[in-house]
């Protein structure tokens, strides 16, 4: 089962929003974008630990510009979260659990809800949160209430991100490693531990026969009977632990280096470490028990105090166990490291739009091939997931394009960096699924891609490109493909296909980027200049003094024969410290702008 929808109306930073969602979920978004209203939304439906005063909202959790889906205008406000759970009919329990809150469209989804709205018996328009009141159903009929075995067996935990992990795993109550250890000292025989509460007893005997310690607790007896009189002594005695057999157990506790150092003394993000494996520990037990059967853990920037590399490896393990031991992830988080390694289809991006509150942007239904997921996985995972994390990203070929791009911004007066804008080389022309990637999350992009002419007389290699990749972004924003007789007739129009592909965000030179440059009146020269330092022979020094003194001599392939001498990555570099402040190609010029003034 995992949780594969979420429909949020008029709560706190958001409006509308309404997301599907794969089995795990991995929320990225700027500050303040909603991320954590996001899971306390999820527990006002789910969480058993959260008291009902907690979920009658105030006036100021309902969106500031609420969209009104009342039947009168007298009605007011209504917060609604709907979430819908998938997959559930595999698992009996889960079925049995489920079945009342089915939807009547669709079977094959449970739903379960939350309302705040006006209170049936207000006549007039709401004026304070008294005239409000919260409800919670199931199926979308709200005379479906969720029973409280519902909520006991299908259970969200909330890990906070301001947690005191030390402090959670020293208080009993609360501490996950209690519910364990009482499981295990259940199957100890009552004799093992009488004789361990007798070892106990003789080691605080010793302890507190020693004089200091006999002299330190009759002065502290002393005071306390003085303070308290005889009817409220509590006769305090110094010990190890309780001798209660019962009891002793309760004494146990999460020690680090083999014992010689308590958690106290653990780092901040061993401590939250071991928090993590104890909860993940007790949720197994608890489904093992048949105490639960799904359990939703939502924990809020786990990445605080991990090392970049524990990061990677703890989440990584995670992700790839959650669907097999009962439970889900739902992680909100600001660290690349934990998502380059996020499965893509758990990728969710908040982003706020001006007027409309903030908008959810999922990957859970991007299509792919196998072979692209893997590619696309794998660029996330070494470029640690960068483009997720951008406001822009500019798709380019290779090292020459990545090289240049935030040189000829500079040139453009534009800081790419403070812009939040990202440079991702993919070392290709295989841009569809990137470009999907993009254009499913809403991320402003461009592609920077050569012609690439062929000499057969054939279209040119970037033409059949352009197209291809039109009706990939088309399909993954939700529009409608080019008609069959558009793409005839933009296959025989090439100035019509660059025109499309400019507003696909798709920039194409005449030939390659090194000849764009030649033919850039103000690049040509330091081109040839950077061209002419290299260890050529006599002969091809000559002709690159020849082409200095009349451009219009170069040859292209002749060119590109001598760059790749150099290596195009390594002569990108070098002429990237020739060419600042001037202006570049046109079509990386409106590559650029496109991105900037849609970001």
């Amino acid at each position: 089962m995992h949780l594969s929808r979420v429909q949020i109306r008029n709560f706190r930073n958001f409006a509308v929003l309404d997301v599907p969602l794969h089995s795990n979920v991995v929320v990225v978004g700027e500050n303040r974008v909603g991320k954590s209203n996001f899971i306390f939304a999820l527990r006002l439906v789910l969480d058993t630990s959260l008291p009902d005063s907690a979920r009658q909202l105030k006036l100021s959790d309902i969106w500031d510009g609420y969209v009104d889906s009342s039947e009168t205008e007298d009605d007011g406000p209504q917060v609604e979260i709907h979430v819908d759970f998938s997959d559930f009919e595999t698992d009996d329990n889960l079925t049995a659990l489920l079945t009342d809150y089915r939807l009547a469209e669709d079977h094959r989804i449970a739903r379960l809800s939350y309302v705040f709205r006006k209170k049936d018996d207000v006549e007039c328009r709401p004026t304070s949160e008294a005239d409000f009141e919260f409800k919670i159903f199931g199926g979308g009929d709200e005379t479906r209430s969720i029973s409280s075995q519902v909520r006991r067996r299908i259970c969200l935990d909330v890990l906070h991100a301001l947690r005191d992990a030390e402090s959670d795993l020293a208080t009993w109550r609360s501490s996950p490693l209690r519910p364990l250890l009482e499981d295990a000292i259940s199957r100890v025989p009552e004799g093992d531990l009488e004789a361990v509460a007798e070892v106990f007893n003789d080691a605080t005997s010793q302890m507190a026969g020693l004089a200091p310690i006999r002299e330190l607790e009759d002065d502290l007896r002393s005071q306390m009977a003085d303070l308290a009189g005889a009817n409220q002594d509590i006769r305090a005695k110094l010990g190890f632990a309780p001798t209660d057999p019962l009891r002793l157990f309760r004494a146990i506790r999460v020690f680090i280096d083999d014992g010689k150092r308590p958690m106290s003394e653990a780092s901040v993000g061993s401590a939250n470490l071991a928090l993590l494996t104890l909860k993940l520990a007790e949720f197994a037990w608890r489904r093992q028990k048949n105490e639960r059967d799904f359990t939703l853990i939502a924990v809020e920037e786990p990445e605080a105090h991990l090392h970049p590399h524990l990061q990677r490896n703890v989440f990584g393990t995670l992700f790839g166990e959650s669907e097999q031991n009962g439970h889900s992830l739902i992680l909100t988080t600001h660290s690349p490291n934990i998502a380059s390694v996020a499965p893509l289809h758990s990728i969710v991006l908040l982003k706020e739009e001006a007027g409309g509150g903030t908008k959810a942007y999922s990957l859970a239904n991007l299509s792919l091939e196998p072979e692209e997921l893997k590619d696309l996985q794998r660029y996330l995972d070494t470029t640690r997931a960068e483009v997720l994390f951008s406001r822009g990203v500019i798709f380019v070929e290779g090292d020459a394009e990545a090289s240049l791009l935030p040189v000829f911004a500079d040139s453009l007066g534009y800081d790419l960096d403070r812009l939040g804008i990202s440079i991702c080389n993919i070392g290709g022309t295989n841009f569809s699924p990137y470009a999907r990637l993009a254009a499913a999350l809403s991320i402003p992009f461009a592609v920077v891609t050569d012609w690439d002419p062929r000499a057969d007389g054939k279209k040119a290699y970037g033409w059949n490109r352009s197209l291809n990749l039109i009706q990939a972004i088309r399909e993954a924003r939700g529009h409608k493909p080019l008609s069959i007789a558009a793409t005839t007739k933009l296959k025989k129009d090439e100035t019509g296909t660059r025109a499309v592909a400019g507003r696909h965000g798709i920039f194409l030179n005449l030939d390659t980027l090194e000849t764009e440059i030649a033919s850039t009146p103000s690049l040509v020269e330091p081109l040839l200049d950077v061209l002419l330092e290299q260890e050529f022979g006599q002969r091809l020094k000559q002709r690159i003094k020849e082409w200095q003194e009349d451009d219009s001599k170069i040859d292209g392939p002749q060119l590109m024969l001598m760059i790749g001498y150099v290596s195009k990555g390594r002569f990108a570099q070098r002429l990237a410290e020739e060419v600042s402040d001037l202006e570049p190609p046109d079509y990386i010029k409106r590559a650029i702008e496109h991105v900037v003034n849609h970001g």
